[in-house]
């Protein structure tokens, strides 16, 4: 998918989120805006599934340094800390350290920041419902030159990224006084890799927008979680004990099958001879569904008299009841219920109705009613003498 949207959150939950919602195919602008605070991030949740997105985090909050490490091991990662202890002026136990990819010879960049921040900036995500990519330092989504050192000017702030991966910033109005120094401090050409005239904000950092470059920032504690494997992770036990209960439960089926299949032949046997007593001198071809057939005849034969007696007894009910009009009429022999569609003038008519067909002594149940067209339509259930 070419369309992207990124999302600057600030160090505060007071400070306003810029937003954009950028094009890379056109190279343009689809959408953007500001919201006041990370409480208002929910704006934008169904936005951020439809599309790739991806939070940024200003420069100035996040320390990028390098770490020379033996080899790629996780052990060798979490020794990052205390080979760095030196240079941060903060207890470690409070910063959170995040790698990028090797850049040579076992050099590695490095990311830190303080844990302060990533609580706010997770929980504000989660809070909101925006499904991330990564988490990145605005500067480092700057693609590596490895001969020159890259610079975007912004609007509040210029972005700097070196050809070895760290990233830098500093206020747009006193860039030019550092861009030299660096320049000459460095000895590296600095190229400007987007025109911010044109492309204002968030825009102008969207076009030359390289995530695969960055160091994203959801490692360790704060990595993002997959859904599928956390559901499946949390149902494991609960699955094998299920397994288990499904064999125990299949065995003792087999079991009993085992054991009914034992009697079949007498329980055949003792069909055959309860047919014979109860259809003497019939052909026996299947004595189950003969006995079935028999018993349903004898039940159609019975039917016409229940009904009848059900009629004549709600009879008096519809002579008694003007305005009712019969539009259908279903009669369950089983259950002895006579179902009717009715249609009556107004809603008093039909609870008139009701109450005299209970007079009579059937049960009889409204089921729905609606009016419609100045009509009231009805469906009625009717019982026998209770």
């Amino acid at each position: 998918m070419s369309e992207r949207l990124l999302l600057k959150l600030g160090t505060s939950a007071e400070q306003p989120v810029q937003w954009l919602h950028w094009d890379d195919a056109q190279q343009q602008v689809v959408d953007q805006g500001q919201l006041g605070s990370l409480s208002e991030l929910n704006q934008l949740s169904a936005l951020a599934v439809r599309v790739p997105c991806y939070a940024l985090v200003s420069n100035a909050a996040v320390l990028t340094t390098q770490a020379q490490l033996p080899n790629d091991s996780r052990a060798a990662r979490e020794a990052i800390p205390y080979q760095l202890e030196e240079q941060l002026g903060e207890d470690i136990e409070h910063l959170h350290f995040a790698t990028g990819k090797a850049l040579q010879a076992g050099r590695y960049p490095v990311a830190v920041v303080a844990k302060t921040l990533m609580d706010l900036w997770q929980q504000s995500l989660v809070q909101a419902g925006i499904p991330i990519r990564a988490l990145l330092v605005d500067a480092q989504t700057i693609a590596v030159d490895a001969e020159r050192i890259q610079a975007l000017r912004l609007q509040d702030q210029t972005l700097v990224r070196h050809p070895d991966g760290r990233s830098f910033s500093f206020p747009s109005d006193q860039s030019d006084t550092w861009l030299t120094l660096v320049e000459d401090q460095l000895g590296l050409p600095i190229v400007s890799v987007a025109d911010s005239d044109s492309n204002p904000g968030l825009a102008s950092l969207a076009g030359c927008f390289a995530p695969d470059s960055a160091i994203d920032l959801l490692q360790g504690h704060y990595q993002l979680k997959d859904p599928l494997k956390q559901l499946l992770r949390a149902w494991k036990l609960p699955a094998l004990l299920l397994g288990l209960i499904l064999g125990l439960e299949i065995g003792q089926l087999l079991w009993q099958q085992q054991q009914l299949s034992q009697h079949k032949q007498q329980l055949d046997q003792q069909i055959n001879t309860l047919f014979s007593k109860t259809l003497p001198g019939s052909r026996r071809v299947n004595p189950q569904a003969q006995f079935n057939t028999e018993l349903q005849q004898l039940s159609q034969r019975s039917q016409g008299s229940d009904f009848l007696r059900l009629l004549q007894q709600a009879l008096p009910a519809f002579r008694g009841s003007s305005g009712i009009k019969i539009e259908d009429m279903i009669y369950q022999a089983q259950t002895q219920t006579l179902t009717l569609e009715l249609e009556a003038s107004n809603h008093a008519t039909l609870e008139g109705f009701v109450d005299q067909l209970q007079q009579q002594g059937l049960a009889a149940q409204l089921l729905r009613s609606r009016q419609q067209n100045g009509q009231v339509s009805a469906q009625l259930s009717i019982k026998g003498e209770q």
